[in-house]
C-alpha cells in the first residue's frame, strides 16, 4: 500500500516544492485507459454540475435584485398614500439570505410631538401659578 502511495509523489528532487498539481499530474500519467476514462467521465460531471449550480445562482440574484427592485418601488408608493407601514422581506441570493424591513411611523412623529406639547403646557403652567 505504501508503494501506491509513492507513486503519486514526483521522484525527482527538486528546488521547488512539489504542488498539488504536481501530484495530480503525475497521478493522471500513471493511469490505465480504463481508469483514464472513469477520471475524465468524473471530471465532465462535476463541471457540468459546477456549471448547473452557477446559472441557479445567476437565476437566484436577478429574481432578487428584481424583488428587491419591486419592493422598493412598493415602498415608495406607500410612502405616498398611506402614514404609517412595515414591510418584512426576505429575497434569497446567490450567496444566501438577505432579510429586508421598511418601517415608516408619522404616528409615533404625533405622539412625540403631543408629549412634547403637553410638557411645554405643564411648565408654563407651573411657572404662571408660581408668579
Amino acid at each position: 500500500m505504501d508503494d501506491d502511495n509513492e507513486d503519486l509523489v514526483p521522484q525527482k528532487q527538486s528546488l521547488f516544492p512539489v504542488s498539488a498539481e504536481d501530484i495530480v499530474d503525475n497521478a493522471l500519467q500513471s493511469l490505465d485507459e480504463s481508469q483514464a476514462r472513469e477520471v475524465t467521465k468524473k471530471a465532465a460531471d462535476e463541471l457540468v454540475r459546477i456549471a448547473v449550480e452557477k446559472r441557479k445562482a445567476e437565476y437566484r440574484t436577478d429574481a432578487a435584485q428584481q424583488e428587491m427592485s419591486n419592493l422598493i418601488n412598493n415602498a415608495n408608493l406607500l410612502d405616498q398614500k398611506v402614514g404609517d407601514y412595515q414591510i418584512n422581506s426576505t429575497f434569497e441570493t446567490a450567496t444566501g439570505t438577505t432579510s429586508v424591513q421598511i418601517k415608516k411611523s408619522r404616528s409615533s412623529y404625533l405622539i412625540l410631538a403631543a408629549g412634547i406639547a403637553v410638557f411645554v403646557i405643564l411648565v408654563l403652567v407651573f411657572l404662571w401659578t408660581r408668579v
